[in-house]
């Protein structure tokens, strides 16, 4: 099992991995660039649609900027009449549309196709995925994965939908802020204590959070997150749309034109404002050109402008201000000053900025600012040293280690629920939530009160369930309107969604109910409803990523189409296994196929076409059966498994041989080694009920059989 760290980013997302020797976790480059764009694009391609991902979907952007989908993490856990995703449609080029049959979620189009943020966002995982297992030359199977401090639980429920669409074992959902103090508290030393602030600007977001991290004798690191606050409509794609509004202006002034009505404008516009605004961190000034910017009327408009600094650096210092308002409360909120805090932490892109960097050390003090942490990279150190180190997770009951796989206890005597369970290991993260979490009530004369069940700030997972008692007021049947958010108002908060139950004929309809919260390791809420007095109670897991739609998520996909998909990501997972394995034994045309035909599967999961998923199917089966020594040498090896012992032995030192005499560049005998080792290989598959191997064509459908059987 190999665990990997993620930060999935608005802009960009990256992935590491823990290095023991080194006590701290490397940056993975995915195709040679140590950070993807986090950017999914559909491109027609000889009469049919080609996914592309990362850096080749951001370069297809300027040709159809509508199917390119950019910044989805905005959407993320979100319906469509949220009011981020109302101003997000009108800053994007693609169409974000509801659901089919009523589903409000926020769903983007592609090539025609819905799909929610969280299928988006595992396609960017996925390829982060498959970038590192290609370099690591190792499978994949766990991640833990970033978000902002002040995601909703809804929203963290969409990435852990994301990475499991990716294929992945979620071990974990953490904070960006505390993943980047991970990253710092590798320089700890033992009886360190440290109050660290950490400063998250990124690209689509903006957290504060305060932490006191220490180190105990025994060399394990502890994060104790204090409080945070954040703003998930600030970051850099805002210091973007200011350069882009000032675009904007350039042209309405020499055209008398409103140029924002052009999707295709307002991409290169929003490119050619994040070139500017690098530029800016390094310069006095930048030159925005962007030839044949605009068109109207038959005629084309050039953009040929230039921006100073001090320029930017106005017209983006009421946002840098509310960063700072925004550290003021986190401060207050916990009766802090600036002189309580040891060590500020810069991270994000956007925190490059002068203007932002100064503004803190300003505040601060210089001396306390640490910038030698990366602050593109820290978010995806620290979730690669948490993925590394975590080694399981503690029963609350009886105190058991168990795997990252298991919901009860492995210990026979107990068999204990682990939603209450901690994660254990080097690094020890203790989280609160970021918002209040309860239901909407009747208070008096006010019928849509919001009261909270679990508070701002609890310690999850919660150690028993938190209580609270209402009074039936519908009758029979018990609603409870679940809201996330800390707004005395229930309708300004986040609908979560509504748990219904109807009492028994037996309980009077005025008693009073209890309701029960409690938040699990993964911030998954258990409700409860009982009538005190009674041993009456009523028990669901409240599902966020289908439960404000009120009803089960739709089927989108008929039973054959389901099964052909199963078949091909089986076939896909195999086909890396096997070019992993034995890639020294293809030459470079076989290898560009087969990466080639795993682009095209992938492509074939994405639009879910069962006749293509059946014929990628065939491809890859080919692929592993019909390239020469590699085939042979797959087929001999799963045979030495399934034969007697004297037989395995043979087959493995004609293995040994053969592999031996091609890496040595001695080919004529390999070949000679080959047909030695074929005729084993089919013996065996005969004893098997296989039949005679004589050709490569025989191997066509054998792939099921030999890793099924």
């Amino acid at each position: 099992m190999t665990s990997i760290g993620i930060d999935l980013g608005t802009t960009n997302s990256l992935v590491a991995l823990y290095d023991p020797a080194a006590t701290s976790a490397i940056v993975i480059p995915v195709s040679g660039a140590r950070a993807t764009p986090s950017v999914v694009a559909v491109r027609q391609k000889e009469d049919k649609d080609e996914l592309l991902v990362g850096r080749p979907a951001l370069n297809w952007a300027k040709a159809d900027p509508q199917n390119t989908i950019v910044s989805v993490k905005r959407l993320m856990g979100r319906d469509l009449a949220d009011d981020v995703v109302a101003q997000t449609i009108d800053r994007r080029a693609y169409e974000i549309v509801h659901g089919s049959d009523d589903d409000p979620r926020a769903h983007v189009v592609m090539a025609g196709t819905r799909f929610t943020p969280a299928a988006i966002s595992g396609m960017i995982l996925q390829r982060l995925r498959h970038g590192a297992e290609d370099r690591l030359k190792q499978d994949i199977t766990h991640a833990v994965i970033t978000v902002p401090a002040y995601f909703s639980t809804a929203q963290r429920t969409a990435t852990r939908e994301a990475g499991e669409q990716a294929g992945l074992t979620v071990k974990r959902i953490i904070d960006e802020p505390t993943a980047a103090a991970i990253a710092f508290g590798v320089e700890l030393r033992e009886g360190d204590r440290r109050r660290v602030l950490v400063f998250d600007l990124g690209g689509g977001t903006f957290d504060i959070s305060v932490l006191n991290a220490t180190r105990d004798a025994e060399g394990h690191n502890h994060f104790q997150v204090l409080d945070f606050v954040g703003d998930n409509w600030l970051g850099g794609d805002d210091f973007d749309d200011l350069i882009v509004e000032k675009i904007n202006a350039y042209v309405r002034d020499r055209t008398g034109l409103d140029p924002s009505g052009s999707a295709e404008y307002r991409f290169h516009a929003k490119r050619a404002a994040e070139e500017a605004k690098r530029e800016l961190s390094e310069a006095d000034s930048a030159d925005i050109v962007i030839p044949a910017a605009f068109r109207a009327s038959g005629s084309t408009y050039d953009v040929e402008m230039t921006l100073e600094r001090g320029e930017f650096d106005e017209m983006i210092a009421p946002l840098v201000d509310k960063t700072l308002s925004l550290v003021r409360s986190a401060l207050e909120r916990q009766g802090l000053s600036p002189d309580d805090i040891s060590d500020v932490l810069l991270v994000g892109g956007s925190t490059l900025i002068p203007k932002v960097y100064s503004a803190v050390e300003n505040y601060f003090g210089k001396a306390k600012v640490r910038k030698h942490v990366d602050p593109m990279e820290c978010v995806a150190i620290g979730a690669g040293i948490l993925a590394g180190t975590l080694s399981g997770f503690e029963c609350a009951a009886c105190g058991t280690v168990n795997d990252d796989s298991r919901d009860t206890c492995v210990n026979a005597q107990c068999g204990a629920d682990l939603s209450t369970a901690r994660s254990i290991g080097d690094t020890h993260v203790y989280d609160v939530t970021g918002m209040a979490l309860g239901v909407r009530a009747v208070r008096g004369s006010q019928s849509d009160a919001f009261v909270p069940i679990i508070p701002r700030g609890t310690p999850y997972p919660t150690s028993e369930p938190i209580r609270h008692t209402f009074e039936a007021t519908d009758g029979r049947v018990i609603r409870v309107p679940v809201f996330e958010g800390d707004d005395p108002m229930a309708s300004r908060n986040h609908e979560q969604g509504v748990i219904e139950y109807e009492l028994p004929e037996k309980i009077d309809i005025h008693t009073r109910v209890t309701v029960s919260f409690h938040f699990d390791m993964n911030r998954v809420l258990h409700v409860t409803i009982g009538v005190p007095g009674t041993s009456l109670e009523y028990r669901k897991e409240l599902r966020f990523d289908v439960a404000r739609s009120g009803k089960p998520a739709p089927a989108v996909k008929e039973e054959e189409e389901v099964t052909h998909r199963e078949d091909l990501i089986y076939a896909e997972e195999t086909t890396r296994r096997f070019l992993r394995t034995y890639e020294q034994f293809l030459d470079a045309t076989q290898t560009m196929k087969i990466n080639a035909d795993l682009e095209r599967a992938q492509n074939a999961l994405v639009f879910s076409d069962p006749a293509e998923c059946r014929r990628m199917i065939s491809v890859l089966e080919s692929d592993i059966f019909a390239t020469g020594l590699a085939s042979q040498l797959y087929l001999a090896e799963r045979a030495a498994e399934r034969a007697s012992p004297a037989d395995a032995e043979q087959i493995n030192q004609a293995i040994a041989r053969l592999q031996k005499e091609y890496l040595g560049g001695r080919r004529d005998a390999a070949v000679d080694e080959a047909q030695v080792l074929k005729v084993m290989t089919a013996k065996i598959w005969q004893q098997h009920q296989v039949g005679a191997i004589e050709d490569a064509e025989d191997f066509n459908g054998l792939l099921r059989i030999v890793e099924g059987s």
